[in-house]
């Protein structure tokens, strides 16, 4: 063999050993490849759970703070195996509501690291006396006093506030009675009275300002009738339960053209809101308490409120017999009497929002 020929020999050794060890070191790399391409498939394993975590916290939180912040006819709802659920995988921010939850996390954990000075506790401040209240002066002086001896100074002066009790009295009405003096006179009558005036209730004693001091006892300041008859005895005045129950009845009777005007203006809104409360009704057949019901109905615009009481009943007749003129939209909830609404011309029955939330919750 030439020399050429072993040079031309040696050099396609070198090339095929160099290029075996390329081959290897390409071999490795293909290897290492595969290991990270495996480790990828691990770690996206691992961030899908990782995420899957966070959404069931975020869930968890959610649901705690509607405990502890959300309204108290919201807090701690037992759970209902058979409750159907929507599931919406979880709430996802917008970058504007991402902000403003940071912002108030910031603020919060600065808040925290403030350090409120503790308030000093100092003596209330008296309010003074209404100017518009009568005053009466008691002037008191010192005892064993000489005026020649001593010089008066400026007076410290003391304001109590006092209370008389109610004031009974009585108003005479006194009319006039005149007869005529010349009998010959061609006159109608020849005596004439001052005509008596208006009174609440014929034939009573009781004046205007008694009968609205017992209602409004009554009603506003929630007094029943037996506490103002043990309060009037009290005070010296003695009137039987028989004679109140009297003249609450003839007060009612007064009032009834105001009741059917306020009916009137309630109903006449294209808004109107209805609903049934309970009410213990004596039976005097039973002798004893039944539950009853009393109907309301408010014009929500004009902020009206009326009450309608058909012998306790929540029937369907009641609702017929009140709202037969009504033309609008009434709210109620759900009760089945006001489903026959659906199909009356010129009524729109809409549901209470309240009660659409008992559908979920």
């Amino acid at each position: 063999m030439t020399a050429d020929e072993e040079t031309f020999l040696q050099q396609i050794l070198e090339e095929r050993d160099r290029l075996f060890r390329e081959t290897s070191r390409l071999k490795g790399q293909l290897t290492s490849y595969e290991n990270v391409e495996s480790e990828i498939t691990s770690l996206t394993q691992q961030l899908n759970q990782k995420d899957e975590t966070i959404r069931r916290l975020q869930q968890q939180v959610e649901m705690l703070q509607r405990k502890i912040w959300g309204k108290s006819s919201e807090r701690y709802v037992p759970e209902n195996p058979q409750q159907r659920r929507l599931d919406f995988e979880g709430l996802e921010l917008l970058p504007e509501e991402e902000e403003l939850a940071t912002s108030a996390k910031q603020e919060i954990e600065q808040y925290k690291t403030i350090s409120v000075a503790v308030k000093v506790k100092t003596h209330p401040v008296r309010k003074p006396l209404p100017e518009t209240l009568p005053r009466e002066e008691c002037h008191i002086y010192p005892e064993h006093l000489d005026p020649e001896k001593w010089t008066e100074l400026e007076p410290e002066v003391t304001e109590l506030l006092e209370r008389n009790p109610a004031q009974w009295y009585v108003r005479r009405i006194i009319r006039h009675k005149y007869a005529l003096k010349d009998k010959s006179l061609d006159v109608e009558k020849q005596i004439i009275t001052a005509a008596m005036p208006a009174l609440p209730i014929a034939k009573s004693y009781a004046g205007a300002t008694l009968l609205a001091d017992i209602i409004i006892d009554k009603y506003v300041n929630h007094l029943p009738f037996y506490r103002q008859i043990q309060m009037f005895q009290q005070q010296g005045i003695t009137i039987s339960p028989a004679t109140i129950n009297g003249w609450f009845q003839d007060v009612a009777d007064l009032m009834r053209p105001i009741y059917y005007r306020l009916m009137e203006m309630v109903l006449s809104s294209d808004y109107i809101q209805s609903d049934e409360t309970t009410i213990p009704i004596i039976n005097n057949e039973k002798h004893k308490a039944v539950k009853g019901y009393l109907w309301m109905v408010r014009a929500v615009i004009w902020d009206l409120v009326f009450f309608y009481y058909d012998h306790g009943s929540r029937a369907q007749k009641v609702a017929l017999h009140l709202f037969k003129d009504y033309q609008g939209v009434i709210q109620t909830d759900a009760y089945a009497v006001y489903d026959m609404y659906e199909n009356k011309n010129g009524v729109l029955p809409i549901g209470c929002w309240a009660h659409c939330r008992r559908r979920f919750e």
